[in-house]
């Protein structure tokens, strides 16, 4: 380890000078990372150990120490030493970060958000900035459990307190923000609200401060304040320190925050919309939870089992698997599906109630076999069903138990898995899908108890008449879930019902695009918009991903012409996305037809510098609704027509590399460059694409004659084809190879 300047940042992460810090105890700390340099963990803490006993409560040591436990698994060993520097020095950043990392891997995300604002608050404004790496770790850990508000806020706070841009940052907030597996009411935007009109100005000034706290990212210190004004019947400090709380993914605290202000302002639509926020987050109780089991019994008969189990009309094959899809490790079964009626013999039903529901799967192992079941009423009558199935292939017994996890008994409820017929083609089975999914919504849920409802079913709530917020907030969710695939609902006859009057209508000429619920965008009506709220909706929509808006605008703008002529306002991607989208719902015909009008309705002028966009548009529908010996030969042609158009060049790399079928990977001789690997584009086009031969008498992109492959780069210069590169000199290593440069 080189000498350190005595003035530098002492590497213990105090932010003071290395002389005035930690520069008497360098010799050991110096002796410890050479011992770590070389593997040698246990021999770098004696020499730590050493210099401690010279220096207690020296913190580059106990830094030193404590990252050299975390190395070794031992994470909460680091906490001790990292909390005696933090007792003497609270400001220490380094120690602060350190202590993020070590209550996230210990005690989970929502300590290590409890963490982080303890040491924001603890350290000065200056040294705040070295805590975004910290912040931006819990965002992360917090987007992996699905936790999105408080995974987006700590992201957008590490943006905040970085200098400058961070690509890193940026690509895990949008990719959540983007997310349309998250529902809007999950990824809204919620800001804190002002303090009410007509407020005492000392309770005004202890509001705007608490505002003040958590814009800055001080949640806790903005929670405890709202807390305070709370008391003090403020209704808008409820809603703020509900969502300090969110942030915090707090969960159970943020909830009964925010149900505390929905119950003092009523049925706003701020109100609707916070509550259905609260059901998506709250946390469940026991008691709406069954637990997923492994019912195991050894096996006497394998073979026998197996014959039985294909044979019955109450089973069903699901082919042959590892046990555990996450464990490359684990054994192989052969899995079934348990019915709770015989299959249907002769015509399929046309009705979606009279096909068979699977109701349980059986494992069958090479020496046991196990029953994988919900643990609710219904688990002694499928035991029963089994067993009788199984016969004299298992013993006797009683089997083991495992448990797997629990889910929620609402959503068991609600996500019935049928039986489809294999002959069935695949119009009827969405058909059939559809069928189902607007049955559950009409008869299972309104029938169902939720735990937002104080375990009470909806039709029992509305004749209480108790819950009307409640369920005008579920509706709202489930109207958003089924709006873009069109399932045949009657929700107004729904809420009717129900005694739920409709969401109110939104004003076309008054609605403020960019302060509007994410929830509630899909309600605008783009078609009475004037031109620039509507491309306002149509650019809000695609940057949240949200389906219906994004559609909704789409055919708005295809229907205003006049629009395309605008620079902010591209034909091509408001027909791809209204293409996509109806593929999405597996309209193929109106997908194809969307991409039809685009191209057709094109100005003559535009038509050739489009060409290839359109081509790899027809390209990506058709690769997802289409096998690889039908879409491939399209791929393989799009690269021969333009395989000297320099220009065409960037835009087939950027859809291939969206696609797969391209890949980035490092240089082999240098990390620091990337190299394309075109490896499964080659595949497929050696397997699917066609043998032809050119009108120079030579293989065309289908026999892959001259793509680049990091084998070959390894005899010098070697570099991919794409429609308009041009060949590279030998040895020549560019940062990146684009087509056409």
């Amino acid at each position: 380890m080189a000498s350190i300047d005595p003035y530098a940042p002492c590497p213990c992460g105090s932010g003071q000078k290395f002389k005035w810090c930690c520069q008497k105890v360098e010799p050991y700390a110096e002796r410890a990372q050479k011992l770590l340099d070389n593997g040698q963990f246990d021999a770098a803490l004696r020499a730590i150990d050493e210099g401690l006993r010279k220096v207690p409560d020296n913190p580059w040591l106990l830094t030193r120490k404590a990252i050299v436990q975390i190395r070794q698994g031992h994470t909460a060993q680091a906490r001790p030493m990292l909390e005696r520097i933090i007792a003497k020095q609270p400001s220490h950043v380094g120690a602060q970060a350190l202590l993020v990392r070590v209550a996230l891997e210990t005690d989970g995300p929502r300590a290590g958000a409890a963490q982080l604002q303890q040491a924001l608050t603890a350290c000065p404004p200056e040294a705040r900035g070295d805590l975004a790496l910290s912040a931006q770790i819990v965002g992360m850990f917090l987007g992996e459990l699905g936790h999105v508000p408080g995974a987006l806020r700590h992201l957008e706070l590490a943006e905040a307190l970085v200098p400058g841009d961070d690509p890193v940052i940026e690509s895990s907030l949008r990719s959540i923000e983007r997310d349309p597996s998250y529902s809007p009411w999950l990824r809204n935007p919620y800001e804190l609200v002002p303090p009410p009109e007509g407020l005492e100005p000392s309770l005004r000034s202890r509001f705007e401060q608490a505002i003040g706290w958590g814009e800055e990212g001080f949640w806790a210190s903005a929670a405890s304040a709202f807390e305070t004004l709370s008391a003090e019947g403020i209704a808008e400090a409820d809603r703020n320190l509900g969502l300090c709380r969110l942030w915090m993914a707090d969960d159970a605290a943020a909830v009964a925050a925010l149900r505390r202000y929905i119950g003092q302002v009523g049925a706003t639509e701020d109100a609707i919309d916070l509550e259905a926020l609260c059901q998506l987050v709250a946390p469940l109780g026991d008691d709406d939870q069954v637990e997923q089991v492994h019912l195991i019994w050894p096996l006497k008969d394998r073979d026998a089992l197996l014959t039985t189990l294909r044979n019955s009309d109450r089973t069903a094959p699901e082919g042959r698997g590892p046990i555990d899809p996450d464990d490359p490790k684990s054994f192989e079964v052969d899995y079934f599906r348990l019915l709770d009626r015989p299959k249907p013999v002769g015509e399929p039903p046309r009705r979606s109630e009279d096909l068979p529901r699977i109701v349980a799967r059986v494992l069958v192992g090479q020496e046991t076999v196990l029953l994988e079941a919900f643990d609710d009423e219904k688990l002694d009558g499928l035991i029963h069903q089994f067993t009788e199935l199984a016969g004299s292939a298992i013993p006797p017994a009683h089997p083991k138990t495992k448990g797997l996890g629990k889910v929620p008994k609402a959503a068991l409820a609600l996500q019935q898995e049928l039986w489809l017929p294999p002959e069935l083609d695949r119009d009827e089975v969405d058909r059939l899908l559809r069928q189902e999914r607007a049955r559950v919504v009409r008869e299972v849920w309104p029938n169902t108890p939720m735990p937002y409802l104080g375990r009470r079913t909806p039709r029992q709530a509305a004749e209480a008449g108790n819950a009307r917020i409640a369920l005008r907030a579920a509706l709202c969710l489930l109207e958003y879930t089924h709006g873009f695939v069109r399932d045949e609902i009657d929700f107004a006859a729904l809420r009717a019902s129900l005694g739920v009057e409709p969401e109110p209508e939104i004003d076309p000429e008054t609605v403020d695009i960019g302060l509007l619920h994410l929830g509630r965008l899909h309600r605008v009506p783009a078609e009475r918009l004037d031109d620039e709220k509507l491309i306002e909706l149509w650019d809000r929509a695609r940057l949240y991903v949200l389906p219906l808006a994004m559609e909704n605008a789409a055919r708005a703008i295809a229907d205003r012409p006049a629009l395309f002529d605008r620079e902010d306002v591209d034909r091509v991607t408001v027909f791809s996305d209204l293409a996509n989208l109806a593929l999405s719902r597996r309209m193929r015909t109106e997908a194809f037809a969307w991409l039809e009008r685009g191209r057709r309705d094109e100005p003559a002028a535009e038509r050739a510098e489009n060409a290839v966009r359109w081509d790899m548009v027809e390209v990506r529908l058709r690769s997802r609704s289409e096998s690889p010996e039908s879409w491939v030969p399209l791929l393989a042609g799009v690269l021969e027509r333009y395989r000297d158009n320099r220009d065409a060049g960037p835009v087939i790399l950027t859809n291939l590399v969206d696609m797969g079928l391209i890949q980035m990977a490092p240089h082999p001789d240098d990390p620091d460059q990337m190299l394309l690997d075109s490896r499964p584009l080659q595949t497929l086009l050696m397997q699917y694409g066609p043998r032809v031969t050119t009108a120079a008498g030579t293989l065309g992109i289908s026999a892959t004659q001259g793509l680049w492959t990091p084998e070959a780069a390894a005899g010098g210069g070697g570099k991919i084809w794409t429609p308009g590169s041009e060949a590279g000199a030998a040895g020549e290593k560019p940062r990146l190879i684009i087509p056409g440069r």
